[in-house]
């Protein structure tokens, strides 16, 4: 069934907000997260980090992917947190030529430690409004994801 003009309409009024909301308050997360890294981590390895602790078992290659990097950029990177002992590699037992990652229990501690002064910071930022409205925000960003879906894998 097509949607209606009015439909299709404040369907794409939603979507402009959505494109002009998310990514500043994506921004502001992710500095936030950030300044809870460890000391020695880079930005960019501190989003391998984020990013192998969100993809477990994931490959170097869905790594450089993530970054926009070269595989040899994101060997690097992962070849510094795994030196550090914040990553670990491991032969993946489908593939010889494929390499799991998994973020080891000190970059689980860390990832940990930043998220927590992120929601901290979050929740401090929105302690102000009124509950009701903290609901409504809530509801709202849950039916967003559910009327997305897991949009990553597209």
């Amino acid at each position: 069934m097509e949607p209606s003009p009015a439909a299709s309409d404040l369907a794409r009024d939603t979507a402009e907000a959505v494109l002009e909301v998310v990514p500043s308050t994506m921004r502001a997360v992710r500095g936030r997260m950030r300044e809870g890294r460890a000391e020695g981590v880079s930005v960019p390895q501190f989003r391998v980090l984020l990013f192998v602790g969100h993809h477990p078992g994931t490959d170097l290659s869905s790594v450089a992917e993530h970054l926009g990097a070269s595989m040899p950029a994101a060997s690097e990177l992962v070849s510094r947190l795994v030196r550090d002992g914040l990553v670990v590699r491991e032969p993946d037992p489908l593939s010889r030529r494929r390499v799991r990652l998994t973020v080891s229990p000190e970059g689980e501690r860390q990832f940990a430690d930043a998220r927590g002064r992120t929601l901290d910071w979050l929740a401090g930022r929105l302690a102000t409004t009124p509950p009701a409205q903290l609901r409504r925000i809530a509801t709202a960003l849950r039916e967003l994801h559910a009327a997305l879906g897991d949009v990553t894998a597209e």
